[in-house]
């Protein structure tokens, strides 16, 4: 049983954000991504070259501008005319100068002229899969964290001849959907292609939690967010995909565990808990990821599951067949998934 101040202690953590996600990801041969190695590499250095206007259209009413983490090197800027940053992942509002403070943190500061104060910079959100829905096959869309960049390439493989599966945003070595506040923000962008046509698969996976405490108790704009906001936010986030995505049928995943950190997960049981409610309140199903590996592999501390060294802490990009992210998407997301078929 876990512990009643472990499980509180969402908001007791302290540092930031610095669980870094998983790189270079290996995908298997028939999972369907289009990854533009070039312009994702081009996109990390300084000048880019590439013009992001003709990599995205930003028909949702943004600014096309680079995206160091987007598989495709660019995304939208929710702010019409906007300032795009130097540093390849924030942005500005027109008419205002980016101040970069680190890789994720900008100041934007009003121009001579302009009114208002200033502002914090948004992150630029990436879009959607660039990979045509099938039309002889269902659709399914997962929606998440960069644990589910991870696992997603295996349910892909194990549904290939029931189902399209695909991921979104359109991100391979980052946090994916991020914290809820960004996901907020850039929902509508995730529900679209880079060309921005509106997705409209059968089902939905969505998920928000890793980075809304567990990892640390910070606000970083796209990658990391406050545990106090998150019930709120993930409330509107379900409503907005209910409202943007009517004829999909949702499913929700509880958060994945952090094996190696009781502190972590005791914060990831905290807004699961809160997101069980959530969803109950939606009628939304759910599936627990976060159970599923514990009973698997123990109670936190865990620091080897499947021989793997710091297997879900809170990434297991290592392993074998039926161990990590495959036996997690063949023995728990694949039967939620196709029971919805």
């Amino acid at each position: 049983m876990r512990s009643t101040a472990a499980v509180a202690a969402c908001v007791l953590i302290a540092g930031v954000h610095g669980s870094a996600p998983p790189k270079n990801v290996e995908y298997p041969p028939e999972y369907p991504l289009i990854k533009n190695t070039e312009l994702m590499e081009q996109a990390q250095h300084s000048p880019w070259t590439a013009d992001p206007g003709d990599l995205v259209n930003c028909t949702a009413g943004g600014t096309p501008c680079a995206a160091t983490y987007s598989a495709i090197g660019a995304g939208c800027c929710p702010y019409e005319n906007a300032v795009c940053c130097s540093n390849q992942q924030t942005c500005c509002p027109a008419d205002h100068t980016c101040v970069v403070n680190g890789t994720y943190l900008t100041t934007c500061v009003p121009n001579a002229g302009t009114t208002g104060t200033n502002s914090s910079g948004l992150s630029v959100c990436k879009t959607g899969p660039n990979v045509p829905l099938s039309t002889t096959q269902p659709n399914i869309l997962i929606i998440g964290d960069s644990v589910s960049i991870g696992y997603t390439p295996y349910v892909a493989s194990h549904m290939s001849e029931q189902a399209l599966v695909l991921h979104s945003p359109l991100d391979v070595r980052d946090g994916g959907a991020e914290e809820t506040a960004y996901g907020i923000q850039c929902l509508d962008y995730f529900l679209r292609a880079p060309a921005g046509n509106i997705l409209e698969p059968d089902i939905i996976m969505f998920n928000w939690g890793l980075h809304d405490g567990p990892l640390g108790n910070s606000t970083v704009p796209g990658q990391a967010g406050l545990p106090d906001v998150y019930a709120e936010q993930l409330d509107n986030i379900t409503q907005k995909l209910k409202a943007a995505q009517p004829n999909a049928k949702l499913l929700f995943a509880l958060t994945s565990a952090v094996l190696c950190d009781p502190i972590g997960d005791g914060c990831v049981v905290n807004l699961n808990n809160q997101a069980a409610e959530i969803m109950a309140k939606y009628d939304i199903p759910t599936i627990n990821l976060h159970d599923a590996l514990v009973q698997q592999c123990g109670e936190p501390p865990v620091d080897n599951c499947w021989g793997v060294h710091n297997c879900f802490c809170p990434h297991c990009s290592a392993g074998g067949p039926n161990q990590g992210y495959d036996w997690l998407a063949e023995t728990v997301i694949v039967p939620a998934l196709t029971k919805l078929l």
